[in-house]
């Protein structure tokens, strides 16, 4: 039964290439839909609070998330650095930068840069990221030193 499904639709397929090339791409468009629609919708009941936090206050910054007395991990700050750097470079460069970072990081254990310095992209996003952080801690000190300033009072939060 199962080898007479498989011969009857690699026949249509053979016949029919670009209507099957069609109908596959609408099944992978359909089931990108359907896994990302589940993942909104786990996250929104999941983690309701900074769901609606995070939607009602993003603008693609570390700090919109963080709340003024909490302290950006480096690995947020990595993050954050990453996605500006995607959302400044073109699509060909974001294309090239991907698949080196593919071949740097999911393959562990490999040379990736066989001697030579490391990329551009990656020396920006540790600079950005190190900024960041930087800022980060000057906000926090600000903060503790404003806290500790009587005539900086706040009534509301």
């Amino acid at each position: 039964m199962t080898n007479q499904y498989i011969r009857k639709l690699r026949q249509y397929a053979e016949h029919n290439p670009k209507a099957s090339t069609a109908a596959l791409l609408a099944g992978t468009a359909i089931s990108c839909v359907a896994i990302v629609a589940f993942i909104e919708l786990r996250d929104r009941y999941e983690y309701p609070v900074e769901y609606q936090k995070h939607a009602a206050t993003n603008n693609g910054t570390v700090s919109s998330s963080a709340t003024p007395t909490s302290k950006v991990t480096p690995q947020e700050a990595q993050l954050a650095a990453m996605l500006e750097n995607a959302k400044k470079s073109s699509w060909q460069e974001n294309l090239r930068n991907a698949n080196d970072a593919q071949q740097r990081f999911m393959l562990p254990g490999r040379d990736v840069d066989e001697g030579r310095d490391a990329p551009e992209y990656v020396r920006r996003i540790d600079e950005r990221s190190g900024e960041i952080l930087r800022n980060d801690k000057e906000r926090l000190e600000k903060d503790e030193a404003n806290e500790n300033d009587p005539s900086k009072t706040k009534f509301w939060g």
